[in-house]
């Protein structure tokens, strides 16, 4: 099976030009596929890394943008199955879709997981991923989320609350493949997995931190002019 080791970097390469609704309607399945060849070809994981199983998560991302998108109801039906850029991306395509709800609740779920599994990773460029992934897929979502703090609250309190009931089953490493030390290194610098709830649970913990604050400035009343 080939591996794809830059799940994050082959995807936004493929799809650097288009919107993600463009993504989803592309029917060219050979130029996202050369994008992530080349990704492949530049940088080849080694060691832990390459243990790393991203293949079901690059294979839905992979028929997504080959124009399935029947692809998504079977992530909806298992969504703890897929890696955190999965979940992005069918936020982005609800959202384009009118169901502007659901994608945000998709798209703060994935912001979540992402940020948690950063926080795993002793290598602090896999952050940048975060950033990377929030600022292309949250390019409509977050202002339309902003836009009313009473509807941002309650479907962020419903993530957290739906995301401490979950399972993840996914491999939280693969984050790793997002940081330098792929590009170097043969062992992954990455907390036990024994340790892995516990982050997740301090993460969510910041994760309504960070909201709540950031309430209290949506809230307060614009500058007289």
């Amino acid at each position: 099976m080939k591996l794809y080791p830059l799940l994050l970097c082959a995807f936004l390469a493929a799809c650097s030009s288009q919107t993600p609704s463009d993504t989803a309607n592309n029917t060219n399945k050979q130029s996202s596929q050369n994008a992530a060849n080349n990704a492949s070809d530049k940088i080849e994981p080694k060691g832990e890394f390459a243990q790393i199983d991203i293949s079901k998560s690059q294979q839905a991302m992979d028929a997504i943008t080959s124009g399935k998108g029947e692809t998504i109801n079977t992530i909806l039906k298992a969504p703890n199955d897929y890696a955190p850029p999965v979940l992005y991306l069918i936020s982005a395509i609800m959202f384009d879709n009118d169901y502007q709800d659901q994608a945000t609740f998709w798209f703060y779920a994935a912001q979540l997981r992402a940020r948690s599994d950063a926080n795993k990773s002793g290598d602090e460029t896999a952050h940048a991923a975060v950033s990377q992934l929030n600022q292309r897929f949250g390019a409509k979502i977050t202002p339309y989320s902003m836009s009313n703090p009473e509807r941002l609250q309650a479907i962020v309190n419903q993530t957290l609350e739906w995301d401490a009931e979950q399972t993840r089953n996914y491999d939280a490493r693969w984050i790793a493949l997002q940081s330098k030390n792929v590009l170097t290194e043969s062992t992954v610098d990455f907390a036990p997995k024994d340790k892995w709830s516990e982050i997740d649970a301090l993460t969510r913990n910041q994760f309504r931190q960070g909201l709540e604050q950031a309430l209290v400035k949506l809230k307060q009343p614009a500058p007289a002019n």
